[in-house]
């Protein structure tokens, strides 16, 4: 779930909702409307789009003096999927990021996510992650929101998107940040993202039965029904694999949505890594795995940005031959949840549709590439890795 330029962005146990939200026993697949005006109304957006501005406001007061807050200027940042970001200015022209995290309220994946930023922020890295600053008369990061939401603000850190660029690069500060994650010290039960194999806690109002229905539903009838049938099949498929054919692959702390979307590089250097709101205990190899899925069925030969982002990878991070077997079918794993969380959000009322309905197709490209071309790639991470 990409954010994009200088978003400092940073299944699940489900914790209890507050009473405005939506849940899984609350929300009717029919009601689709009703429950995107319920999430605006409630938690102030659509998405990422903003839609209450005396919500913002709020959010400000908590980190700025009250006499200042309306002298302050929010402007959207551009794309973001998942929660309201916007760039504020301040009245000596300087900017910082304002964050309220539209996740279905998830105080418990927020103070997750600002653990450990707080302890990477103290360790040499190469490149920089966000720090969250603390609110005004407090040594807290995040602040909740009269609403039940959370938000939280950080300085900007320079670099653009590299999308197609970098990808040595991209894979070299993945393995860095994968091997410095075992360093963090955080409490395993504190951790509130589900692993990537237990596809129906990847988002908190998602079941296997309201998934099925909802991709047997009318969203998908006409042009993307045979994609959404088969999508459906791959999906039933992976699950019933990894719960089985992978359960020894080593696990640790991981970023878990490490891909070129999550990433600034200034002057074809890596600048920072962002949006570690997804980090969790899962199979090492995902981290990996997450960063090639971007690349998966890209034009006219997604295989050099592959050799590329692996060259860099071995040079920082640890692979073991049956982790390189397993990564076709983890790639696949990650692009196929996306269906599924995506969905989810839709049943919550967090988002429309449309956020998948507009992306299905590319996911069904890309599963297919990387199941063409599955031999390749392990025999180029077998070679590379010297594995």
């Amino acid at each position: 779930c990409p954010l994009s330029l200088l978003v400092l962005q940073a299944a699940a146990f489900t914790i209890p909702q507050p009473s405005q939200f939506l849940t899984k026993t609350s929300f009717a697949l029919t009601m689709s409307t009703a429950a995107d005006s319920e999430t605006a109304k409630n938690i102030g957006a659509v998405g990422s789009k903003l839609t209450d501005m005396e919500l913002a406001k709020e959010a400000l007061s908590k980190y700025f003096d009250d006499s200042l807050v309306d002298q302050l200027q929010l402007s959207p940042t551009s794309g973001g999927v998942n929660n309201i970001v916007q760039y504020v200015t301040l009245p000596n022209g300087d900017k910082e990021l304002l964050r309220i995290y539209n996740n279905g309220c998830d105080a418990k994946r927020v103070q997750f996510e600002h653990t450990i930023l707080k302890q990477l922020n103290e360790m040499t890295m190469s490149f920089r992650v966000p720090k969250f600053l603390p609110a005004k008369g407090s040594d807290q990061t995040m602040v909740r929101l009269s609403n039940g939401a959370d938000a939280c603000m950080c300085p900007i850190i320079p670099g653009t998107l590299p999308k197609l660029s970098c990808a040595k690069e991209l894979g070299k500060a993945a393995g860095e940040l994968n091997t410095a994650l075992t360093k963090v010290s955080v409490d395993p039960a504190l951790c509130n993202t589900a692993p990537y194999w237990k596809m129906w806690e990847v988002h908190h109002a998602v079941t296997r039965e309201n998934f099925i229905e909802t991709m047997k539903g009318p969203y998908f009838d006409g042009n993307l029904r045979p994609v959404a049938d088969r999508m459906l099949d791959e999906i039933l498929q992976i699950v019933d694999k990894c719960a089985g054919a992978y359960q020894s692959l080593p696990v640790q702390l991981i970023h878990g949505d490490l891909h070129y979307d999550n990433v600034l590089v200034d002057q074809d250097t890596v600048s920072a890594l962002l949006d570690f709101e997804f980090a969790s205990f899962d199979w090492r190899a995902l981290e990996l795995a997450i960063g090639l899925s971007k690349y998966a069925g890209e034009e006219p030969d997604a295989m050099p940005y592959f050799d590329d982002y692996i060259d860099g990878y071995a040079t920082t991070g640890i692979l073991t031959k049956p982790e390189a077997e397993a990564i076709p079918d983890l790639i696949n794993l990650r692009i196929l949840s996306n269906v599924v969380y995506f969905v989810g959000r839709h049943i919550a009322g967090e988002d429309n549709i449309s956020s998948i309905t507009t992306r299905i197709e590319n996911y069904a490209r890309r599963v297919d590439w990387v199941k063409a071309n599955g031999d390749v790639i392990v025999k180029r991470l077998v070679d590379k890795m010297g594995l």
